[in-house]
């Protein structure tokens, strides 16, 4: 099967925390990274994410940075993300 990456993916495991405008802040952990994008795996909760044109804001819970993403697709409680420049 050919990657659909064009970076590779690192596997990592930081906990990190999402806000969404409406549903607030959500807690998980990292799966994988690469240049252009994240997996995250939930804490919680499956999101109904039905308007994936939302941007929403990834903290490391060790930094004091925050990074816009966007949601490329979800399997059970995985989140894809796209970084967004």
């Amino acid at each position: 099967m050919r990657e659909r990456r064009f970076g590779i993916r690192k596997f990592s495991n930081a906990k990190v925390r999402l806000y969404h405008p409406t549903l607030g802040r959500l807690d998980g952990a990292t799966k994988d990274i690469s240049n252009g994008g994240i997996a995250v795996l939930l804490d919680d909760i499956t999101l109904p994410l039905e308007d994936r044109e939302i941007t929403l804001f990834l903290r490391p819970v060790n930094l004091d940075v925050l990074f816009s993403v966007i949601c490329l697709r979800q399997s059970e409680s995985t989140l894809v993300f796209k970084f967004v420049e």
